[in-house]
This record gives C-alpha cells, sequence and structure tokens, in this order.
C-alpha cells in the first residue's frame, strides 16, 4: 500500500523516452518571434553584412555588370535546360530492350511510355539502394536529418557549379576506433549564442561578468561587439589607438544598455569628444550593432539617435564612409515604425549636407541599376531625400541623365522612382517645392510613357499621378502634353497598368475642372473616363477595383455631363461594388466604396441612391448591413439638408432600416450609435412618429443578460435624450427614462455603469430646471447619494461619468442638497485629483467650482490649502487649479486673502502651491479683473521674486507674465510703476542655467516688454548687448531677439544715437549716402 501512495510519475522507460526526444531545443526565443511576426518577407532581405572595404568607384561598377551578365547566362542556361527536356520528352530515345507486347485497346503510346520510364526508374533505385547499403555499413557516408549525403544527392539538392574538392597531401582520415582528442578551448571573444529563453540572456547587474559600470543589463549578443571589455584589465601595455577604442566601445556600450542618467552622460561624452575618436573609430563599432537581428526597438531608436548626433559633429570628415552609413540606415526606410522611419530620413538628410551631392551620387550610383528589385527601391528612397534636402535645382541634371539611360530599364525604372518617392514624402497638396519645375519633371517622363518596357511605363504613369495629386489643384499647363499619351496608353493596356493609366488621367482631371480654361478638356476627358470605368467595374483584381473607387472619388460628374447616369455609372457601380464580396473586403476598400457612394449620391439623385442602400441595411449578411449603415451615416451626415426632401415612406423605410440593423448585429460596432446621432440631428422632430419603437427597443435591450447589449443601450440613450426633448413638450417621458436608469445604477459591469451614469446626465441636462426641482421618483435628493460611493469605483470611465454628472447638479440643482453632503463629495473628489488620467482631474477641477459657487468657497478653500501640504507633486499641482477655478467662479476677493495668509507659513510645498494657484488664478481671469489686484499682490510676489529658492522665482514670473499679458492696452501711466517694480527685480534673473527657469522668466520678460513698451524695455537690455563678457551678451541678445521678432518696426526710434557719443575716439555717424566698396 504504502509504495503505490505518491507514486504518481510516468514509468521510468517513458521518462528517459521523452528527455531523448526533447533533448534538442527548438523553440524560439521570444524576442525573435516578436521580430518575426513585425517583420513582411521583404523587409527580412535587409543586408546583414557591412563591407568596410573601400572599393572604387570603378570597381562597384564593375561588380554591379559581372552581377547582371551572371542573372543573364543563369537565365539563359535554364532556358536551355528547358527547352532540352521539352524535346527529349517528345521524343523517345531508341532503346535495345525487348519491347514489351501492350495491350490492344485499353493502353494508349502515353501510358506505356510512363510505365517504361517507371520501370527504369525502379532499377536505378535498387541499384543505388544496393550501393548506398554497402556505404552506409562502411560507414563512409554522413547522414543528416535522415538523410544519407551521397554525391548524387548532394548534386540535387546544391546548385550547379560546386565541385568536389581532393583531400590535401599528407592528410589521414581519423580512425574511429581511437578515442577523441578533445582540448579545452576558452574563447574570449564571440561565442554562438545558446538558444534559451530570454529572461536567461539578460544577466543582471549585480553579475560578476559585467564589463563595465552603470549597466542596467548585459546580453550574449552583445559578447560579440563589446567581448574585449571581459579583459580589458590584463592589456596592461596598449598603445594610444587601442586605448581609444577601448574608451569608446565603453561609452556606446553605456549608451546602449546603461540606465537613463548613464545612457545620457555617456551619449554627451561621445558628442563632445567625437572628433577626438574620429568617424572610423566610432562607425567601427555602431554600424555593426545596428545590423544586429536581435537588437530591441529600444536600442535600435537610441544608437540612430547616437549616429545622428555623431554626423552633426563630423560635418565633412564623414565622406569616406557615407557608403557604409548608408548600407544600415537605408532599410530602415522601409521598417513598420513610422519613428524609425522618420529618424532614417533625417539621418540620410544630415548625411547629405555633410557628404556633398558629389559623394551621394558616386556612392549610390552603381545601385541605380542593380539587379536586385529591393536595392533599386530602397536607393530610389535615399535619392528622393537627398533631392528633398538640397533642392530639385541642383538635382535635376543628375535625374535627366538617369532618365535617358539607353542602357537597360532598370535604371530608367529607379530615376523615375525617385520622383515618384519625392512626392510620396513631400505628401498630398504640398508640391510648393516641385511647382517651379513641374514642366521639366513632365518633359523628362515624356517620353517614358511610351517606353519599350512595361514596368517603366507602368511606374511613369503612377508618377505623373502622384505628381498630380501633390500639385493640386494647380499645373494642368504642364501637364497637357502627355494628356494624348496616357490616353492611348489606356486603349493599349490591360490589368495592373490599365490602373496605374487610370489612376494617372484620374488625377489629371481635377486639375482641369479647376481651371475654367480647360472647361472642355475636362467634360471630354470625364465622359470618356467613364465609359472606361463602367466596363473594368466587373474587373476581378483588387488593385483596379480600389482605383476606380478612388477615381470616382476626384472626378466632377454632373447630371448634365453624365445624362445617362443611372444606366451608366448608377446600376453597374452597384451591381459591382454593393455586394457580400465587397463587405467582406479589407477596411480600405469599404471605407472607399462609403465615399464613392456619397459622392455619386451628392452628383447625381441624393434620395433615389439613399433609397438603394437602404435596403442592404435589412440584408442577411451583417457585414454588408454594416457597411450600408456606415454609407447612411456618411450620407447624412454629410448633407443633412438633403433629407428636407425625404417623403414619409422613404422616411420610415430609412428609421426602420437602421432600427433592424441596430438590433441584429452579432459583433457590436460603434457605427450604429453613429449613424443614429447622424439621423437624429438631420430628422429633428421628424424623428417624433418613431420615438416609440426606438425607445421600446431600447428599454427592452437593457434588460438583455449581455453586457454589450445593455452598454450599446444606454449609449444610444445618451444620443437621443436631447431629440427626445424637442419632440415632447413636458418632460414626462425624460422623467421614466431618468427612472429607468436610476434603477440600473447597481450594475456589476463597470464600463456598461458608465455608460448608464452617461445616459443620466444626457438626460437630466435636457430636462427643464424647474423639472428638476419638483421630480419625485427619483429625486435629485436621492440620485446625488447613490453616485457618491459609485465615486470609489476605480473604473476610469465610471469616475468621469460620475464627477461629470455631480457637476451637473451642482450646476442646476444645487439647493436641494445639504451643504454637508457636497462637502463630503468634495473631500472624495480631493481623492480623484491623483489620478493617472488628465480627462478626470479636468472634470474634478470643474465640479470643485460648482460646488464652491453652490455653498460658498470658504469651505471649500480651507480644505483645498489644506491639500497643499502633501508630498506628491500632481496632486498639489491640480489642488492649485482647483484654487484658481474656485476662485474664477466665486471671484477672487473671496479667495485671494485665505490664499495670501497661507504663503506665510514657512514650508516650501505650500508657498509653492499658493503662487501656482495665484498663476491658474489670473491665467483665468480678463484684464479688468486683474487690474484691481495689482496693487494687493505685489508684496507677496516681490517676496517670492527675492527668494533664494528657484521654483519660487520661476512660479512668480510666470504669475507676473499672465497679468501683465491681461492687462496689455487696459492700464494707465499709475500701473506702470508697478511693472517696472517688477521688471527691476525679474532682469537680475536673466543669467539663470535651468532650462525650466530661464523659460519662465524669458517669457515674462516678454509679456512686461509687450505691456510697458520699447522704449521703457529697451532701456534696461542696451547696456548688456555691448558687454565685452560673451557669457552677459549671451541672454540679452536672446531677449532682443525676442524683441526684434516681434516689434521689428517699433524698435527703429528707440535704437542709441551713435552721434552723440563726441567723447568716443571712434567716429560712429555714417553719412546717409555714403558708399562702401
Amino acid at each position: 500500500m504504502k509504495k503505490s501512495i505518491g507514486n504518481y510519475s510516468i514509468p521510468p522507460e517513458l521518462n528517459k523516452q521523452l528527455q531523448k526526444e526533447f533533448a534538442k531545443d527548438v523553440s524560439l526565443p521570444t524576442s525573435e518571434i516578436k521580430s518575426n511576426i513585425l517583420k513582411n518577407d521583404y523587409q527580412k532581405r535587409y543586408n546583414q553584412t557591412i563591407d568596410f572595404s573601400e572599393k572604387t568607384y570603378k570597381q562597384l561598377m564593375n561588380e554591379r555588370n559581372l552581377e547582371r551578365e551572371e542573372k543573364r547566362v543563369d537565365k539563359l542556361i535554364k532556358e536551355k535546360q528547358e527547352s532540352e527536356t521539352a524535346t527529349t520528352s517528345t521524343t523517345v530515345a531508341p532503346s535495345n530492350e525487348p519491347r514489351t507486347r501492350k495491350k490492344r485497346w485499353d493502353v494508349t503510346p502515353e501510358e506505356y511510355l510512363k510505365q517504361k520510364a517507371d520501370q527504369e526508374e525502379q532499377a536505378l533505385v535498387q541499384k543505388t539502394t544496393s550501393d548506398l547499403l554497402q556505404k552506409l555499413k562502411e560507414g563512409k557516408v554522413p547522414i543528416i536529418n535522415g538523410i544519407p549525403l551521397t554525391d548524387e544527392i548532394l548534386d540535387k539538392i546544391l546548385p550547379s557549379g560546386y565541385v568536389k574538392v581532393a583531400p590535401p597531401v599528407g592528410y589521414n582520415q581519423v580512425d574511429d576506433n581511437l578515442s577523441p582528442d578533445i582540448i579545452a578551448t576558452t574563447d574570449d571573444y564571440y561565442t554562438i549564442p545558446a538558444n534559451e529563453d530570454v529572461t536567461s540572456k539578460i544577466m543582471t547587474t549585480e553579475s560578476a561578468d559585467m564589463p563595465v559600470k552603470g549597466l542596467e543589463f548585459f546580453k550574449s549578443e552583445d559578447v560579440k561587439y563589446f567581448g574585449r571589455l571581459m579583459n580589458v584589465d590584463e592589456e596592461n601595455e596598449q598603445d594610444a589607438d587601442t586605448k581609444k577604442e577601448i574608451q569608446a566601445m565603453k561609452l556606446i556600450l553605456k549608451v546602449k544598455n546603461g540606465s537613463q542618467i548613464t545612457r545620457k552622460r555617456s551619449m554627451r561624452s561621445l558628442t563632445d569628444n567625437a572628433n577626438k575618436f574620429g568617424p572610423k573609430v566610432l562607425l567601427n563599432q555602431i554600424l555593426p550593432i545596428l545590423l544586429e537581428p536581435n537588437l530591441e526597438p529600444q536600442e535600435r531608436h537610441i544608437l540612430v539617435k547616437l549616429l545622428s548626433r555623431l554626423l552633426f559633429q563630423f560635418d565633412e570628415l564623414i565622406r569616406p564612409h557615407t557608403h557604409q552609413i548608408l548600407q544600415v540606415i537605408s532599410p530602415l526606410l522601409i521598417d513598420e515604425d513610422s519613428t524609425i522611419r522618420l529618424e532614417a530620413r533625417e539621418i540620410i538628410s544630415s548625411l547629405t549636407k555633410a557628404a556633398g551631392l558629389a559623394n551621394i551620387l558616386s556612392t549610390l550610383r552603381p545601385d541605380l541599376d542593380n539587379v536586385d528589385e529591393y536595392i533599386r527601391n530602397l536607393t530610389a528612397r535615399v535619392f528622393a531625400i537627398v533631392a528633398n534636402t538640397l533642392g530639385l535645382k541642383t538635382f535635376l541634371p543628375f535625374l535627366k541623365a538617369v532618365l535617358k539611360s539607353k542602357k537597360n530599364w532598370t535604371a530608367r525604372h529607379t530615376g523615375i522612382k525617385i520622383i515618384q518617392q519625392l512626392c510620396i514624402l513631400l505628401g498630398n497638396g504640398n508640391g510648393s517645392s516641385i511647382s517651379p519645375y513641374l514642366t521639366q519633371l513632365v518633359e523628362m517622363l515624356k517620353p517614358t510613357i511610351t517606353d519599350e518596357s512595361l514596368q517603366v511605363r507602368t511606374i511613369t504613369a503612377l508618377t505623373l499621378s502622384q505628381l498630380a495629386e501633390n500639385v493640386t489643384p494647380y499645373g494642368i499647363e504642364s501637364f497637357e502634353t502627355i494628356l494624348e499619351p496616357v490616353w492611348f496608353g489606356i486603349r493599349k493596356h490591360r490589368g495592373r497598368a490599365l490602373a496605374a493609366f487610370l489612376k494617372c488621367i484620374g488625377n489629371i482631371i481635377p486639375l482641369m475642372y479647376y481651371n475654367s480654361n480647360y472647361e472642355e478638356f475636362s467634360n471630354y476627358y470625364t465622359r470618356e473616363l467613364v465609359n472606361v470605368l463602367a466596363k473594368e467595374f466587373t474587373s476581378p483584381d483588387e488593385d483596379m477595383r480600389r482605383t476606380i473607387l478612388r477615381i470616382i472619388i476626384k472626378l466632377p460628374l454632373s447630371r448634365k455631363l453624365n445624362e445617362n447616369y443611372n444606366s451608366q455609372i448608377v446600376k453597374p457601380f452597384f451591381n459591382a461594388f454593393w455586394n457580400r464580396r465587397t463587405a467582406s473586403d479589407n477596411t480600405q476598400t469599404t471605407r472607399l466604396v462609403v465615399d464613392a457612394t456619397t459622392h455619386l449620391a451628392n452628383k447625381f439623385d441624393f434620395l433615389s441612391l439613399l433609397d438603394h442602400i437602404v435596403i442592404f441595411t435589412k440584408d442577411d449578411n451583417e457585414q454588408l448591413r454594416r457597411l450600408a449603415i456606415e454609407a447612411v451615416n456618411k450620407m447624412i451626415s454629410t448633407y443633412p439638408d438633403e433629407l428636407i426632401g425625404l417623403d414619409s415612406q422613404s422616411e420610415l423605410q430609412l428609421v426602420d432600416g437602421i432600427v433592424y440593423a441596430f438590433q441584429q448585429q452579432t459583433v457590436h460596432h460603434r457605427i450604429y450609435l453613429q449613424a443614429f446621432d447622424s439621423l437624429a440631428k438631420s430628422l429633428n422632430v421628424r424623428l417624433k412618429p418613431h420615438l416609440n419603437s426606438i425607445i421600446s427597443s431600447i428599454l427592452y435591450r437593457m434588460k438583455n443578460n449581455v453586457a454589450e447589449i445593455r452598454q450599446q443601450s444606454s449609449d444610444l440613450l445618451s444620443i437621443l435624450a436631447p431629440v427626445i426633448k424637442k419632440c415632447s413638450t413636458d418632460d414626462e417621458l425624460l422623467t421614466k427614462l431618468i427612472l429607468i436608469l436610476y434603477e440600473s445604477l447597481g450594475e456589476v459591469y463597470p464600463e456598461v455603469l458608465a455608460s448608464i451614469i452617461t445616459a443620466l446626465y444626457s438626460c437630466l441636462d435636457s430636462v427643464d430646471k424647474s423639472t428638476l426641482y419638483i421630480m419625485q421618483n427619483p429625486s435629485i435628493n436621492q440620485i446625488l447619494p447613490t453616485l457618491t460611493p459609485i465615486l470609489k469605483n476605480r473604473q476610469e470611465k465610471v469616475q468621469e461619468s460620475c464627477i461629470k454628472l455631480i457637476g451637473l447638479i451642482a450646476k442646476k440643482n444645487p439647493e436641494t442638497i445639504n451643504a454637508k453632503e457636497w462637502m463630503r463629495i468634495c473631500f472624495e473628489l480631493l481623492e480623484l485629483l491623483k489620478s493617472t488620467k488628465k480627462r478626470i482631474r479636468i472634470a474634478a477641477n470643474d465640479t470643485f467650482g460648482y460646488i464652491a459657487k453652490t455653498i460658498g468657497p470658504q469651505d471649500v478653500i480651507v480644505m483645498l490649502l489644506n491639500n497643499l501640504r502633501v508630498q506628491e507633486r500632481q496632486l498639489r499641482v491640480c489642488t492649485a487649479v482647483a484654487m484658481g477655478i474656485v476662485a474664477e467662479t466665486c471671484s477672487p476677493f473671496t479667495v485671494l486673502p485665505a490664499i495670501m495668509n497661507e504663503y506665510r507659513i514657512p514650508e516650501k510645498n505650500v508657498q509653492n502651491g499658493v503662487l501656482k494657484a495665484i498663476s491658474f488664478l489670473f491665467e483665468y481671469l480678463d484684464g479688468n479683473t486683474t487690474r484691481d489686484y495689482l496693487f494687493a499682490i505685489t508684496p507677496l510676489l516681490e517676496d517670492a521674486l527675492i527668494d533664494r529658492d528657484l521654483v519660487h522665482r520661476q512660479t512668480a514670473a510666470t504669475v507676473i507674465k499672465h497679468m501683465a499679458l491681461n492687462c496689455v492696452g487696459l492700464t494707465n501711466a499709475e500701473y506702470d510703476d508697478i511693472f517696472i517694480h517688477y521688471l527691476n527685480l525679474i532682469l537680475p534673473n536673466i543669467y539663470e542655467s535651468s532650462p525650466h527657469v530661464i523659460s519662465r522668466i524669458l517669457e515674462s520678460l516678454d509679456g512686461l516688454r509687450n505691456l510697458l513698451g520699447l522704449g521703457v524695455f529697451t532701456n534696461y537690455i542696451w547696456a548688456g548687448l555691448f558687454h565685452p563678457a560673451r557669457k552677459v551678451r549671451t541672454p540679452y541678445w536672446k531677449v532682443f531677439n525676442s524683441a526684434y521678432i516681434q516689434n521689428s518696426d517699433a524698435l527703429v526710434p528707440y535704437y542709441p544715437r551713435f552721434e552723440q557719443l563726441e567723447s568716443s575716439p571712434v567716429d560712429y555717424k555714417v553719412e546717409e549716402l555714403d558708399l562702401f566698396l
């Protein structure tokens, strides 16, 4: 019995077998899985090696020519092999073997040949199998994953061109009977990383193997790049270059793996000493790390940031390393992460400025006609950034030469792609830098429209389309010359090429429409293009369908221009695009369908198209129903006035369709609520006949077991509440809804509860103020105590909606609530000022203002002042904001004495909080009110401005800025003395080095300048501008530059008159007509 107890493990034999099976770990680490998911096949082609050898331009060009020749020869060999196999299969070789007699009628010649081939293959297999067994017995054939690697199998696995190498002279085969000679090797450098879990890869800071202090982690991959740091102490005798390398390596490792403060210091050190280390030392270490496949996005971001800073320091010294930098950075231009793409663009832009156009061109020229499309694509993107950085004027001659290339089509293709990428880089409608050169660009592209290569013709059409998009709505004069060849291209091409040409003409037509001189062109091409599009509506190609939709959205259609629009456009369009296949397509296509339908409805018969779409709201397929709801929402929200002509029958169908789609949804989507919102705003009072059916549907769904359905119903109720008020003479219906919502406040799910409270807010907001006083079931006295415990709910949406509802009650019906109850709520709101969400803090501050207005500010201010003594900064700031709002709501004189009195407490936090509260107070007030408190507040600000604490002076300067800007134009000379006094106190702080303090000081000086005028202000800064010490001059010039930017014309009368300096030995006077050559 004892033996059987606890014997729950598997048998030992099975355990051994399982251990054997799982001995080899084939699992992937988390970081690798993550990177594999993020990267697509195209991005996985990132070249993982850098060529540090400095090859000449001639050598690179020879290499590229050799690559092209190899590819051409491979293609010819492949074609020859295919033709040979085709001929051998058709002709039967004569055989010496006796022919086996075939059956007369049921065996065809083909079957006979097949049987014969099978027999030959079987004989060969038997022969090779016996030979293979013999070799396996002798142990001469290696077996990998169950495959014996014989010469025949290796010939099939490896590509052609491999030769079997003879063993070297004096080589002896190792005898298997001898014991192996094992020598322990200690490798201080790179070791192949074991396939372990990520956590085991990262060594903690306590580890003894840390090469440098201040690191947060040290991965096993880092050994490859920073392995030398492991035994750096052993190298006693180091030359200067080695020491420099080691120092740079340490700093780069700290930047990559260090804590935040270590990283900042190291980055600063590297930037300051960049020229001392030199570009070769730093780039040879940084660039290989950037190519590491297991590099985390955060680490890559830091290294790219470091590289961009180093480029500014190196300037023209970077020229010899241009190729290596581009090799590493250019693949980042097609990264998934937009931030990395932006950083890569900035680096290439900086590199272009430092290295110059000639250097960039000689570096990238060999890649223009590379055999690999991936490299050509990256080259085009880099050149586009270069052109954007240096301007098209300097870049156009090179581009012309590339487009005229007769050598091969790939160079022309890349040249055109450069223009396309430049347009994409600038963005739609941002063609101001292209416009001056538009005619030249179009003329350069004109010959390539009729190029012999299809790829070149297609990319030309796409580029012209992109150019037209960029310069829209101008520039049709430049495109006039290519209209005819593009139109002929539409007739000649099919498939993707046709889509490109259609897109081109589709983007040029809006330019014609904008220019009244081309009205006839516009009408002709629109009519003709509609005919072509109607034929292509049924195209199965996804790219073509999307192109057609984009063209329709931009076409200047009209009833007069397209008289048979119903049969020619609308019906084919609905047949082709309004079906279940389109509805189940990706979001991009469905959005285009909705936009195209809205455009057609606006240009043709709005109500007729709306009736067409309403039919789909009752379709059996949910995706098609949702698509119809999206279209209805877009149409009635964009053109609400069109519904004026809607008859009662169509109106009933529209409302019924939306309600049906809302009720039948299984996947809950926001679009149904948006559609109801648009419908309610468009129909307004006309929704009254349908309200009963909608509300009964909502109330029925509010009792549903599914939380999402209840939540959606509550959200819909909050949308409809204002319309219900407009449609009813009294508030009876709304009070019933308030009762139902009040009874639902016991909801368990927080998201649903938040929606219920929002609906309650909407209903209470819609009800008249008089109704709230007489409302009995539930009264406001019942609602508010129910909400108080809900404030303690930790869910953010619940908190926000609850605070807003309490604020509404405090604003609309405060008198019926006891003051103690309001104070209790104030204490609850104080806790919510600690919230991490800004929206909640804003709502709480607003509610403080409403409550203070209700019960008087005294009690609320006392409570808030006590809150200034806490340690948590965010809570103190929010309290200061709340005090500012209370002061604004209840007038400053009710609050300011208590706040100023609190400043007497000798505690930094309290005094800073008081200053911050006064800052927010004067930010909210207008100039007329501010003026009355200037004399009262001056002693307090005077004390703050001469305090030793930086933050006191910073906050006081902010207060003065708000006061000065409020009073601009509203004060007379008697108030100027106060502000001059402030200026005297603030100006000595101009030498502060803390970035936060100096920015506030400069802002307050700008405010005072605007108030006092330049005459008084400039008297304070002339002496500092011409001081002999640079550190004294610099801050004064900052102030002067700010004045020059804002008031350059007003400065002129106040410039010093140098001719009056008679005592000076230098004559500063310049005659008006003096000329200096």
